[in-house]
């Protein structure tokens, strides 16, 4: 038996079956006469041994051992003896008798019908006495109470959700499973704010290596590309420590994927999903191709072959071979172009999805594994909008600059929604302390909508009925490659070295979106000719990115105040190109006969027959709107982790990151090449400490720097306008990068590793914010600006409590909520922001409050699962305001979802869920607040500028599994 002085970190070596055993009843009895070395039962193992007294080796009768995080544990008997029968895993035991100093064993291994014995000696002494026995296993990250127990270890502050709970919930993805986090909250059911703050102070990890991002107007990484099937956990770090990269400022998000198994495992899933909009009823579509279900264009929305790069459709126009374009090839390439611009109707089917998962682990004598695991997911879901609304409201100077509607528009979508992925990994553990794993996903979503648009227009259409109808399908894609190493090296006293080297690839495509405008007159419909009507739109972005990263952790010193040095440093190169282009029909009609032609539905107007007749087609392709880019990110640390006193932990050090941001485009003004080079080097410290109140309790102070870099999209002078009457977006190349400060203080209490009871308190310090300012144009021109400055400070309040100490009649009974309140204020610069109607105001993007609240009930004996979960977040400002025009805020919404699941025997397992029960709308406003947002009457309000009601929905799902 070798006695030492076990660190904080190694208690994270529990696994699920130790953890698993929290929620178990108390298990005290005394051995009596019973042999306690008897062979193990079926399907569990023994763990027994004699307490002594170290002094006097005389047995300690009645000495508690119990299992650390559970409520299992056994009376010595007057020998002295115990005996535990545990399932198979990794466990830390706590022996405990009054006068004497508690002693741990930690990493004991149990293994199915072994019977092992393991003898305690306690001791008066001042010196507590730790046994330690080697790691012969990876810790199970899925499961709740584990996560808790990384929680209460870390160096730094953050929250979880495990696979086991995502289990519980209705979650598909990693989207919906970050709802469930303290703090957080998703926009546009995909991106994740931490803390109220928007995606751009939100950076993502999978497996701890940055991902690039298939988002061609954002840096964000769309979490919805991640199904739950392929998650361990979903966790987010809100405080800054040197050995993780540092541009964030609300939230790290760590996307983990599952370890590999202990025996061979295989599962599916198949669930069945109506909403209450959408299922059954006639759905807006259009003609797509053959492999949308896929969410892959077959080539039937893209150019056509052979279709001039640098096509410019006028008569006498060069091209590149120096030969003139005649109008008969205009002609001919238009009718090419050519495809449906209507839309048709087709019945909605129930949303459908499945997976497929399976592992296992080969054992090659004592020190050699070779371990898989391999999933598939598909899913296929429908949207219908019906009823909603879009508009834009002016003042009327005339009655005390009172708000009144501008343009007002009833709108109804119809989207398909794919998605599927894979997922393998693979590793090799070729001696006891050393392993290689290999690692590959693909992800890909994809989206086919048609939308029609119907309402009164004074922009353009001087208050005349506008009919908008948009065609668009965009497909995103994510692949990913890992290879990481992790060493223990016993004869460097026990350091730790960790590798990895990355590959990616992040695509969007958006291949032929559509968009016509018909106005009328009188009785009669004509096809306008304005910037969106006709208009053929076709963007692609490919971002690729290869990185590698290197972690070294050296132990100095061991016993009950433990220090470790940690160096490191990783490089990033990522690579992205965006290419978009622009052409329309326009009109040439010369005659009364060929002008009646705009008078024709779509179906009849976009013919060959009237091509060169009545339309042709043109270019309106801006320099600008190709760019490529490239980023470099080089970072070192150095950092210490060290216990002055047993109570107390200090994690201080310092990294320096590199980055470059280069980006390849064209003056949106006036056409000339352009190339925009942000280069900046920060020193990012970080102070971090964590004060042990007791067993169960930490105290934890941090102070640090981060990093928020404008987003390449941000860089580029690229312009794009959404529909009829809305205000183009544009990028500044003139962007800087922004630098905070960050003060964070958080008391956790764990009364049980089922259990958590958190305040924290944060404070941060913007320098140059990057906000959204509107440029004086026709209708204003949304662009970014860095700030003078912003602050915005918190409280988070967490709790998560069993409730069998009210009763033991509600033993099976839990509760969890977490509540954040958020103050921000950003001062933007008054030079080039006149039109700004607040220069003064909240972060865009920033919720005042975000609240989830649930009530769980699990009973293992007879497979019931119970929860309900409730979310809400404060409005939060989506649009700035300008010209004296208020400020477009998206309204707080009340989400209560319900899941219940109950196991059928030993393999199957049920769960019925209902989404958005309450059926709360989605509402923007401008102007006044909305005090009731579910009142009847609210599309009626001049203060709507957007509304849709996306209904609830119910899914039933089967799991099946060995």
């Amino acid at each position: 038996m070798r006695k030492t002085i076990v660190t904080l970190a190694s208690a994270l070596t529990l696994s699920l079956p130790a953890l698993a055993l929290a929620q178990e009843g108390a298990d005290e009895a005394l051995l009596g006469e019973e042999d306690p070395s008897r062979p193990a039962p079926a399907g569990k193992g023994v763990v027994w041994g004699v307490v002594t007294d170290a002094k006097t080796k005389e047995p300690v009768i009645d000495a508690q051992v119990s299992v650390v995080g559970t409520n299992k544990k056994v009376i010595a008997d007057f020998d002295g003896r115990f005996r535990l029968e545990l399932p198979p895993g990794n466990y830390e035991l706590r022996v405990f008798y009054q006068l004497y100093k508690a002693q741990r064993l930690q990493n004991v291994r149990v293994t199915a019908g072994t019977v092992e014995k393991l003898d305690v000696a306690l001791s008066t002494e001042e010196a507590k006495q730790e046994i330690v026995v080697e790691i012969e296993a990876d810790p199970d990250r899925a499961s709740a109470a584990a996560q808790t127990l990384l929680r209460k270890n870390a160096a730094h502050t953050g929250d979880a959700v495990s696979a086991q709970e995502i289990a519980r919930t209705p979650d598909r993805n990693a989207a919906d499973a970050a709802r469930r986090v303290v703090g957080a909250s998703v926009v546009g059911q995909r991106y994740v704010y931490v803390r109220g703050l928007g995606d751009r102070y939100t950076n993502a990890l999978l497996n701890g290596v940055p991902l690039p991002s298939p988002e061609p107007d954002r840096q964000a990484v769309p979490f919805d590309l991640f199904p739950t099937t392929v998650l361990s956990d979903l966790t987010i770090i809100k405080t800054f420590t040197p050995d993780m990269p540092g541009d964030f400022t609300g939230g790290s998000v760590r996307v983990t994927t599952r370890e590999l198994p202990e025996k061979f495992t295989i599962s599916g899933t198949l669930y069945l999903g109506v909403n209450t909009e959408t299922t059954f009823r006639d759905r807006l579509t259009y003609a797509g191709g053959g492999t949308d279900f896929l969410g892959i264009d077959d080539g039937t929305r893209a150019l056509p072959p052979n279709f001039p790069t640098d096509y410019k459709a006028a008569k006498g126009a060069e091209k590149p071979d120096g030969s003139l374009v005649s109008s008969r090839e205009v002609n001919e390439l238009g009718r090419a172009l050519n495809k449906p611009m209507t839309t048709t109707r087709t019945m909605t089917l129930p949303n459908m999805s499945g997976n497929l998962t399976l592992g296992n682990t080969h054992r090659f004598g004592q020190d050699h594994e070779l371990g898989y695991m391999a999933a598939l997911t598909y899913g296929r879901r429908f949207q219908i909008r019906r009823e909603g609304v879009l508009g834009t409201v002016t003042i009327d100077p005339n009655v005390s600059n009172e708000l009144e509607s501008q343009n007002y528009y009833s709108f109804e979508n119809g989207v398909d929604v794919v998605s599927w992925g894979g997922f393998a990994g693979l590793t090799y553990r070729y001696a006891k302390d050393h392993k290689v794993t290999l690692l590959g996903l693909h992800s890909r979503s994809s989206e086919s909508e048609a939308r029609e648009i119907a309402g009164h227009a004074e922009e353009g259409g001087a208050g005349r009925l506008a009919y908008d109808t948009r065609l668009r399908f965009a497909s995103r894609s994510l692949t990913f490659g890992q290879l990481a190493g992790e060493h223990k090296l016993r004869n460097a006293n026990d350091a730790t070295l960790e590798w990895n080297l990355t590959t990616s690839l992040a695509t969007s495509d958006e291949p032929g979106t559509r968009q016509n405008v018909y106005l009328q007159d009188n009785d009669r419909k004509a096809w306008q000719s304005t910037t969106l009507s006709g208009l053929h739109f076709y963007a692609n972005q490919a971002e690729t990115a290869i990185g590698g990263a290197l972690h070294y952790t050296q132990p100095i010193r061991r016993g009950d105040t433990p220090v470790r040095v940690k160096v490191g440093g990783l490089a990033q190169v990522r690579d992205r190109a965006f290419d978009a282009r622009r052409l329309r029909y326009i009109p040439i009609a010369q005659t009364p006969e060929e002008a009646a032609a705009y008078s024709l539905p779509p179906d009849q107007l976009f013919t060959s027959e009237y091509i060169g007749r009545a339309l042709t087609l043109d270019e309106y392709t801006r320099p600008s709107d190709s760019y490529d880019a490239t980023q470099r990110t080089f970072a070192g640390y150095f950092m210490t982790d060290a216990s002055l006193r047993p109570w107390m932990r200090v994690v201080l050090g310092a990294r320096v990151e590199a980055s470059s941001q280069r980006l390849d485009t064209f003056d949106s003004s006036t056409g000339l090449p352009r190339q925009v080079d942000l280069s900046t080097t920060d020193l990012l410290p970080s102070l971090g400490l964590v004060f042990k109140t007791s067993d169960r309790s930490n105290l934890r102070a941090s102070v640090t720097r981060t990093v928020a870099r404008p987003q390449l999209r941000e860089l580029a002078p690229f312009s794009f306008t959404d529909y009829f009457g809305a205000r183009e977006m544009q990028g500044n190349p003139d962007l800087d990068r922004t630098t905070i400060v960050n003060a964070d203080l958080r008391f956790e209490f764990f009364p049980t590793l089922a259990e958590v009871a958190a305040i924290s308190v944060f404070y941060k310090d913007f320098s140059k914010p990057i906000e959204q300012i509107i440029i004086p144009s026709n209708r204003g021109i949304v662009s970014y600006q860095n700030a003078k400055g912003a602050q915005n400070a918190g409280i988070e309040l967490e709790l998560r409590k069993n409730l069998g100490f009210v009763s033991p009649a509600i033993a099976d009974l839990g509760v969890l909520a977490n509540l954040t309140l958020v103050h921000s204020r950003v001062a933007l610069d008054d030079e080039g922001t006149s039109v700004q109607t607040n220069n003064v105001r909240p972060l865009a993007g920033q919720s005042p409050y975000v609240v989830n609240a649930g009530l769980d009930y699990a009973n293992d004996k007879r497979g019931t699962r119970v929860r309900v979960l409730y979310n809400i977040y404060g409005r939060r400002i989506s649009q700035v305001g300008s010209l004296g025009l208020p400020d477009v805020y998206e309204q707080p919404r009340h989400l209560l979802d319900v899941t219940v699941a109950q196991r059928i025997g030993k393999y199957v397992d049920l769960k019925l869920s209902a989404e958005n029960i309450l059926l709360a709308p989605v509402v923007f406003t401008q102007g006044p607040n909305v005090e009731n947002v579910f009142h009847q009457d609210i599309p009626n309000l001049t203060n709507v500028v957007e509304q849709f009601q996306p209904g609830a929905t119910f899914t039933l799902s089967a799991t099946i599994t060995n």
